[in-house]
């Protein structure tokens, strides 16, 4: 699926996904990061935003005993560093890149001029600022309250909802994850998430093929997720 059906997922109401894209191919400069690559880190200026267009990025911030706290995985069609750019704050987070990656970076500058120029880009920032502060408080809400197995299901499901693409067997996520990225993601062990990974493939809810998950009943994953 290439960027524009991935951005296309989010729908906004004065933006369509098009015009985000050719927004970024217009004003952004096209660059390709290597694996590994640290985009972003505490402390230094919030001065761009990037739409990927190819690869994945993973955010996240260190504890000061040393553990890695996850906040995003992102992937073809994600935009990361708005907030940043509009407030003029500095990163707290760290973007590593965890395979070669190509984006689109527009510098903080052009996104306010034309952010002041055309109203529909500016109210479609503010609406992305508006829906990023529920999706935190629901992921608040999610691991102060949901049980191990229901925070994996719904992560599972959303990354389907972001990165899944229909097969034979079910739906593929086509992001490739650790069970340890997605304790760290949910506060919670790798040994744990690899035994809800367990339940879930006896339970037929599940497969995996490639190092790729498949999600084969969609349904009954969900209700776990509600748990």
């Amino acid at each position: 699926m290439g960027v524009s059906g991935l951005v296309g997922r989010e729908s906004y109401k004065n933006l369509s996904a098009q015009d985000i894209l050719q927004f970024f191919m217009e004003y952004g400069k096209l660059t390709t990061l290597p694996k590994g690559s640290t985009m972003f880190s505490p402390g230094e200026k919030g001065d761009r935003i990037y739409l990927i267009n190819h690869g994945e990025v993973k955010v996240y911030r260190s504890t000061n005993d040393g553990k890695e706290i996850i906040l995003e995985l992102l992937g073809p069609g994600s935009i990361l560093g708005d907030t940043e750019a509009l407030s003029g704050l500095e990163w707290k987070n760290t973007a590593i890149t965890k395979q070669d990656t190509i984006v689109h970076m527009v510098s903080q500058r052009t996104l306010l001029e034309r952010a002041e120029k055309d109203r529909k880009l500016s109210a479609w920032l503010l609406e992305r600022t508006a829906r990023k502060q529920l999706d935190t408080e629901a992921l608040m809400e999610g691991l102060l309250f949901k049980s191990a197995n229901s925070k994996v299901a719904q992560l599972l499901l959303d990354l389907a909802d972001r990165y899944g693409v229909l097969s034979d067997e079910g739906t593929l996520i086509d992001y490739l994850i650790t069970h340890q990225e997605i304790g760290n993601t949910i506060a919670t062990t790798r040994e744990t998430v690899s035994y809800a990974f367990m339940e879930f493939r006896q339970a037929g809810m599940i497969d995996t093929v490639k190092r790729r998950t498949v999600i084969k009943d969609r349904a009954a994953l969900s209700l776990v997720a509600q748990e």
